[in-house]
């Protein structure tokens, strides 16, 4: 078989597989391996990814929220179809390399197979020429016609020096015959040797022409998968233009919301505020009549004094043990501090940390207190709010943000982990999870610090 016939055309693609083009890099890169199960966590990863990032569009609308994220998606795809394609493309070269070595052995071992070829018929017409000669003189030996003995050899002679000279040429005659017995064994040899590496050598080229229709079809394979990742690539770079397109349109439909989320930002602090300062209020209320009653108490000479003062103790103060706790048992996916939009590219301050978890999940209290408040407002959504009384000489509240629903009423006093509300996705949230917060005396502060 040709090697012609063996290879087929192999510039399918040679056109796509040009250098690509130089583009922005991507939000965040994708790591996998190409197995099922590297597959299933990068697509885990970009799914955990994506949804970080949903939380962190808290007070945009949904229309444009919903956009970027489709283009956040997009993006994050991209580094691992890049990767795909690198090694379709690696394994294409891999392929036509491997095809060109089998294709340089087939051809050399085809080359020895004809040389061989020949050796071998040359070898054995010789083997053939010299046996049939010693044949001949073996059978003229025989029928007494052949090589004279050594005793006739001196018999007849008409003088001496005949005698010697016939001596000599039989000893001449009989070398000659000696040699080229000798000749046509090495001959023998010589061609069975061949011919055995001639039967190798068909035998190597039946299966260089089995590898070498092998390395076609994964060339083959190779070239259509190298082109069917560039065009996954291609169609995501196409998408993800189509989609800042997009983005950059709703942008302008919602310009004013990025100034609108200051004014918010600052009234929702200003609700703090004012409620830590009712709160302490009430706490300094409560010192101020316990003091009055231990007053009392001490210029009186019966123990029922005490007993009242141990009650308005134990309802003015949250603080009664029991030690900070997370509020819902999941990860923490955006902390507390000074952060960039991700739309609008404007610094706010991320009052809080949030956690990613299911809506209807039960939110529990960071650490014992009292219910001070249910509110709801467009940007929090349903909110609790507990006081945990004084600590180091500041007021401490919690506040738990996007409630599904209220556990506890106003009023209520907790403890660390009581149930007070359930995750959800209200006011300006575009996801099921927990914003919490905490303050000191109305100030936002790292609830680090706390749990």
């Amino acid at each position: 078989m040709s090697r012609s016939i063996l290879r087929r055309p192999l510039s399918m693609i040679a056109a796509v597989l040009v250098a690509l083009p130089m583009l922005a890099t991507p939000i965040s890169p994708a790591m996998a391996e190409g197995s099922k199960e590297d597959k299933i966590a990068e697509r885990e990863e970009v799914d955990q990814q994506l949804e970080d990032l949903r939380i962190e569009l808290d007070d945009v609308s949904g229309e444009l929220a919903d956009t970027y994220i489709a283009l956040a998606e997009t993006e994050l795809l991209i580094p691992q179809a890049q990767q795909d394609l690198e090694e379709a493309q690696a394994e294409l070269e891999e392929a036509r390399e491997e095809d060109r070595l089998i294709g340089e052995r087939l051809s050399t071992a085809q080359e020895e197979e004809e040389r061989l070829s020949g050796a071998v018929e040359a070898g054995q017409e010789e083997v053939d020429r010299s046996g049939g000669e010693l044949a001949t003189v073996a059978l003229t030996a025989y029928k007494g016609g052949g090589m004279p003995s050594p005793s006739t050899i001196y018999l007849g002679n008409q003088s001496p020096q005949d005698a010697v000279d016939r001596s000599m040429n039989y000893r001449i005659t009989m070398s000659s015959q000696g040699t080229r017995l000798d000749s046509l064994r090495t001959d023998q040899v010589v061609t069975e040797s061949s011919a055995e590496r001639l039967t190798a050598v068909r035998e190597e080229i039946k299966q260089l022409k089995i590898d070498a229709e092998e390395a076609v079809e994964r060339t083959e394979e190779a070239e259509e998968q190298a082109s069917a990742a560039k065009q996954q690539l291609d169609d995501l770079y196409t998408t993800q233009q189509t989609q800042r397109d997009d983005l950059e349109q709703k942008k302008k439909k919602h310009e004013g919301d990025a100034s609108a989320l200051e004014t918010r930002s600052t009234t929702l602090d200003s609700e703090i505020e004012e409620l830590a300062r009712e709160e302490r209020e009430k706490e300094e209320r409560a010192r101020r009549e316990r003091e009055q009653e231990q007053s009392k108490s001490s210029g009186s000479s019966g123990g029922g004094g005490g007993g009242g003062g141990g009650s308005s103790s134990s309802s003015g103060s949250a603080d009664t043990g029991g030690g900070w706790v997370y509020p819902v048992n999941a990860r923490l996916n955006s902390n507390f501090g000074w952060r960039v939009h991700p739309i609008y590219g404007t610094r706010k301050l991320h009052a809080g940390v949030d956690f990613p978890v299911g809506c209807g999940v039960p939110v529990g209290a960071a650490h014992s207190g009292r219910v001070i408040a249910r509110t709801f407002n467009s940007g929090a959504g349903n909110k609790i709010i507990l006081s945990h009384g004084i600590h180091n000489g500041r007021l401490v509240t919690s506040s738990y943000h996007h409630l599904q629903g209220y556990a506890q009423p106003v009023g209520a006093q907790v403890s660390a982990g009581t149930t007070v509300g359930y995750v959800g996705n209200t006011g300006s949230s575009t996801g099921c999870h927990l914003h919490f917060e905490i303050h000191e005396d109305g100030n936002a502060v790292n609830p680090g610090k706390y749990i």
